[in-house]
């Protein structure tokens, strides 16, 4: 079940996801949601906006779509 997360001054997609899943890489599951479509012209958000936060497999990696230097250095 999805998660609403509601938005205080100053908040953005990268703050969001951090508070909801604990990583900011995870940013990029909250701009795909469909839910949030309408939300996508925001960079930085005014309170009270309503973000629609949905579960993520906590075994998903986003290390491969990212650039080598931001990759978790664990492999």
């Amino acid at each position: 079940m999805a998660t609403i997360y509601t938005t205080v001054q100053g908040d953005t997609w990268d703050s969001i996801a951090y508070a909801v899943y604990g990583d900011e890489l995870k940013a990029q599951t909250l701009m795909e949601a469909r839910a949030n479509i309408l939300l996508l012209d925001y960079q930085v958000f005014p309170n009270g906006i309503e973000v629609t936060a949905p579960d993520i497999d906590e075994d998903e990696t986003y290390d491969e779509d990212l650039p080598d230097w931001r990759k978790d250095d664990e492999e």
